[in-house]
């Protein structure tokens, strides 16, 4: 063993593909291993002090903002990635400049729409769905965020010019930001929904506008601010605007299996709401490999790509793949036997009683997690039309599934879901790619 991990490691050390990337996704995933540890006890205090009809309040209204945001506010970082790793690969300064401009003109310009539509529609919404005061309060207060989630282009220039550290460091100091909010707010007014959808809020803004702010200053020194200012829309590379149109139309497409499992499960109880979302939350610390491996990977697979490397695009994701699975899989295995147990023992028996939930979504994430890999390849060849065209019908297969089965199966109808919906998007992906770009 000690020996196949040295020879792993003197291979990656005489790589410098894979030495970098090995480097990103070390750094990534330190930072969001703190972040999400913070994240976790976050929810865990707050699902504990809020009981679990009230955690589902918290959890419906933010829900409210994340689809509305997911929907409505386009974030451009995969543009700047992409036509960013074009300009600097022909030294293209003013197509640099200019693709950095309008990614912050299309993230800032729909974020204020967002936040508009948000609002106007939120009574209605609620009462469509027959939320309690609470959840449609928490909803109001988070459609604040709406308006500076312009994570975008600042997140896509970070991770265009290797500042990897910084998003990292970033992300713990905001979680730590957030747990402190919450704490105080619990102490200083009580367990209240609405208090604490207030601390969550207030949190996220700031770490928007850091983040906004960071961003700036890499792109002061790295391209000029005044370049950027002044850049012409007319010097975007070529392709630009439809791939940022595709690629915000397919995170748009996307958010029904992100967030709309909620809304169909307000229509049973907020306990159920509650106790779907806090599985969710812990099982996203499954992600702590995903993530970091689709953020550092993506700038890398444009680079190949852009050198005409595309079978070994498609060949990197394949050992990506068979990596992540020896490292999630048994992850997976022992959250299923250790936490429902554990929480029905220290939160509620609730969580204890939906066992077979948790070890549903559990099997479910570790399959998206071990794929994961294949969207940021899939984007990277430029296919950000044919990904929402796929994304459009396989959410529509996920809406008409939870639809037809909820009354049937109840809270299960969602997982069942989500698995078709899985199924397609990570098949015809791969087919395509196969069958198309590399044939």
């Amino acid at each position: 063993m000690h020996f196949s991990l040295k020879l792993l490691r003197d291979k990656i050390r005489g790589n410098e593909f894979w030495a970098k990337l090995a480097k990103n996704v070390f750094t990534i995933v330190v930072g969001q291993g703190g972040a999400s540890a913070l994240n976790m006890l976050t929810s865990f205090v707050s699902a504990g002090f809020l009981g679990v009809a009230g955690y589902g309040s918290l959890m419906i209204g933010q829900t409210y903002m994340q689809a509305n945001d997911s929907l409505l506010n386009f974030q451009s970082w995969q543009s700047v990635i992409r036509y960013g790793s074009i300009s600097l690969e022909k030294r293209d300064e003013r197509g640099l400049a200019a693709s950095i401009k309008a990614a912050f003109l299309v993230d800032v310009t729909s974020a204020v729409a967002g936040c508009v539509i948000s609002f106007a529609i939120v009574g209605f919404v609620a009462g469509v769905l027959g939320w309690d005061s609470a959840a449609t309060a928490a909803a109001v207060v988070f459609c604040f965020e709406i308006l500076v989630h312009i994570e975008g282009a600042p997140t896509g220039l970070l991770r265009l010019f290797d500042r990897f550290n910084y998003v990292a460091i970033h992300a713990v100091v905001m979680a730590a930001v957030k747990l402190l909010f919450v704490a105080v707010s619990m102490v200083l007014f009580g367990n209240s929904v609405v208090v604490i959808a207030c601390a969550y809020c207030a949190a996220d803004i700031i770490k928007s506008m850091t983040l906004f702010f960071i961003a700036v200053h890499v792109a002061r020194r790295r391209v000029g601010f005044f370049k950027i200012v002044k850049a012409r829309l007319a010097d975007l590379p070529a392709g630009y605007i439809s791939f940022t149109i595709w690629s915000n139309l397919d995170t748009s497409a996307d958010a029904p299996i992100q967030y709309f499992d909620v809304f169909f499960l307000s229509l049973l109880s907020s306990e159920v709401v509650g106790v779907f979302k806090f599985f969710r939350q812990l099982l996203s610390a499954l992600s702590l490999l995903s993530r970091p491996v689709q953020q550092a990977i993506m700038p890398q697979l444009a680079e190949l790509i852009a050198k005409g490397l595309n079978s070994r695009a498609y060949e990197v994701v394949r050992k990506i793949e068979k990596v992540v699975a020896k490292v999630v899989t048994p992850c997976a295995a022992i959250a299923c036997l250790v936490v429902p147990p554990a929480l029905a023992v220290f939160m509620d028996p609730l969580y204890g009683a939906y066992w077979y939930l948790f070890a549903t979504l559990a099997a479910l994430v570790a399959a998206s997690i071990v794929f994961s890999a294949i969207h940021p390849c899939f984007n990277a060849y430029g296919l950000t039309k044919q990904s929402t065209v796929i994304t459009l019908i396989s959410n529509v297969v996920y809406l008409v599934a939870c639809y037809l089965l909820l009354g049937k199966l109840g809270v299960m109808a969602i997982p069942f879901a989500m698995a078709l919906q899985y199924l397609i998007v990570i098949g015809l992906k791969d087919i395509y790619i196969r069958k198309v770009i590399l044939d």
